[in-house]
């Protein structure tokens, strides 16, 4: 006998599992972003992972939250959650290295750049075709 789908526990069950695979996508996303601070030299790489999973864990609840509000307009969220990404991640950032607030404000762009070119815009685009 299969389990019936549509059971009252569905809804409840594909609210984690969607939880779980933005989980997973943001960890993704800090461990392109983390490899890419410690190849600028940022901080070391174990350090540089630790805040970018800081980081991106911040900015994906707020980012989670946004693409709650925003799922019906993709070309709206897309350009606010990259901006806002920028502006947690540089504030984080500075939090943790305050002496270099230029530096950090470029790495933060850089950084968010690399991981919405490698992941996010694809997975987007992939995404949307089918």
């Amino acid at each position: 006998m299969s389990p019936d789908i549509s059971a009252p526990a569905s809804p409840y069950l594909l609210l984690v599992l969607s939880f779980l695979a933005l989980l997973v996508v943001y960890l993704l996303v800090a461990l392109v972003e983390g490899v890419f601070l410690s190849v600028l030299n940022w901080r070391p790489f174990r350090a540089s992972m630790f805040i970018s999973v800081i980081m991106n864990i911040t900015s994906g609840i707020v980012n989670g939250i946004l693409l709650i509000l925003l799922q019906h307009t993709p070309y709206i969220w897309l350009p606010i959650s990259f901006v806002l990404s920028i502006v947690i991640e540089l504030f984080i950032m500075t939090y943790f290295k305050r002496e270099a607030l230029r530096q950090n404000s470029f790495f933060a762009l850089l950084v968010n750049l690399a991981s919405y070119v490698i992941l996010i815009l694809p997975a987007y685009y992939f995404g949307a075709r089918t």
